[in-house]
């Protein structure tokens, strides 16, 4: 077992990480809402085009910014601000030509979308790549309070601005042009926030800075298309309604992929300040699987064992469809307990985050080259789940190597498996002893037994949490 170094304080993280996560948390939130509401409102194909609206800003501001906010979540905030001022020519150079070409690319390609709509959407997704490197500018400066306030309000209006045209006379132009003037106003609250800086560290060289620039740029390309590769390969293959089944089956709630970005995003912030300490990065790790197990695992299992109940519930019956695809790709929820590529990244190599993106698309292509003729789309879904389980393991092999260690120090295995194995019984034993009870009610009963879960798992964190806020 490994003791945690005194220069990390669990209360620390534990703060840092609950701000962090509720100021990410509430936009995703209110998009989930949107999500059931739009699904039980709209129709198949109007529901099959709003989807493919996220699906296209996800892929295209990955690849406009290039990795932009995730070198500066990494780097040392003043030495990057300086590299930009140094080489700031090539780098609007290369990110003009690289924006003309992809929002070009979105303007030909995309499906579903009239031309004016596509203009408003490559607005939108430019407003949106400002703000999300506004926002990482303010973390690295210790912002995470502020950040938290400016979400709360903007998730709100968010909502609000979803609900008020859905009920009015619903258009997905109108709809757009009301999310870039918040989204403007957002990107001015977040600029206008006076924060501390901090004295800069030149920890890497500027050629070696723009390698793993690249190596992130093109890792971050990857990994969005390999999580909506299946949603890609079947866009095109399916008309807009069949697309909205799929879609909804094949749903990874966004609550998971949020708990990952913020550990990672955290993680990347802590450790990049003193790199060489490497008992307090192995502390850190374990503490975030250890602290995303607790939330990940009951929820896995409410979700899995709940999913036909949950769907009738939820969408009214009108999604059963998606219940086999769901059933599948619910299984790569328990991998989101930790971001594996966090500590390469902290450590600069980019080529072996690259070369698991790589192995992570290629696997997938594979995959899906021999299961959709067998499966259908299921395959399809059950391709991804196999590649990200690879990839993790890559990811943690070479973490492991990287700071000496073995994969079961970097990994509380010793917490983890008992705790999957009680949670599983739990719910086991309580989806075939309410079997007979009516969809609310096992609903009901299962989701209190998997709050009990996470509020037990939880617990110390939370007495760490108030501890360190009451200091």
């Amino acid at each position: 077992m490994i003791s945690h170094s005194d220069s990390y304080s669990r209360s620390v993280f534990t703060r840092k990480y609950f701000w962090l996560f509720l100021g990410r948390l509430l936009p995703l939130f209110s998009l989930f809402g949107i999500t059931v509401l739009y699904s039980r409102r709209l129709g198949y194909a109007a529901y099959g085009a709003y989807q493919s609206v996220w699906m296209y800003a996800n892929i295209v501001n990955v690849v406009v910014s290039f990795g932009f906010s995730s070198v500066l979540l990494s780097a040392n905030l003043p030495y990057f601000l300086r590299f930009l001022r140094d080489h700031r020519r090539r780098l609007v150079s290369f990110y003009t030509v690289l924006s003309i070409l992809t929002f070009g690319a979105f303007f030909l390609l995309a499906k579903n979308f009239s031309g004016g709509l596509k203009l408003l959407l490559i607005a939108f997704m430019v407003v949106q790549n400002v703000i999300t490197v506004a926002e990482t500018i303010l973390l690295k400066k210790h912002g995470e309070v502020v950040s938290f306030v400016i979400n709360l309000v903007y998730a709100a209006l968010f909502f609000g601005c979803h609900v008020f045209i859905l009920l009015t006379h619903y258009s997905l132009s109108t709809l757009m042009t009301c999310l870039i003037v918040l989204s403007v106003a957002k990107l001015a609250a977040v600029i206008m926030v006076p924060v501390r800086g901090a004295p800069e560290e030149a920890r890497a060289e500027d050629e070696q800075m723009v390698q793993h620039w690249v190596y992130m740029g093109l890792t971050e390309i990857l990994g969005v298309v390999s999580r909506w590769i299946d949603k890609i390969f079947l866009l095109y293959l399916l008309t807009a309604a069949d697309f909205a089944i799929f879609f909804n089956g094949s749903f990874e709630i966004p609550f998971f992929g949020l708990l990952i970005s913020v550990a990672g995003s955290l993680m990347m912030i802590e450790f990049s300040r003193n790199p060489g300490d490497t008992s307090r990065i192995i502390s850190g790790f374990r503490e975030t699987s250890d602290l995303l197990s607790s939330i990940v695992f009951p929820l896995f299992f409410f979700l899995y064992f709940m999913r036909g109940d949950l769907f009738s519930i939820v969408f009214n019956n009108r999604y059963q469809a998606s219940v086999p695809v769901f059933a599948i790709s619910i299984f790569i929820l328990p991998l989101r307990i930790n971001n594996y590529g966090a500590i390469l990244q902290c450590f600069s190599k980019g080529n072996r985050i690259l070369t698991g993106a790589v192995l992570d698309i290629g696997i997938a292509l594979g995959a899906m080259a021999v299961f959709y003729p067998l499966m259908g789309s299921r395959g399809i879904v059950l391709s991804i789940v196999l590649s990200t389980y690879l990839q993790s393991l890559y990811y943690l092999w070479h973490s492991a190597r990287l700071l000496q260690t073995g994969i079961t120090t970097l990994m509380p295995f010793g917490r983890l498996i008992p705790k999957f194995l009680v949670l599983f019984a739990l719910f086991f034993s309580y989806s075939r002893l309410s079997a007979g009870l009516p969809a609310g009610t096992r609903v009901l009963i299962a989701s209190i037994l998997a709050a009990g879960a996470m509020v037990g798992g939880l617990w110390r964190y939370v007495r760490s949490f108030l501890s360190g806020s009451m200091q």
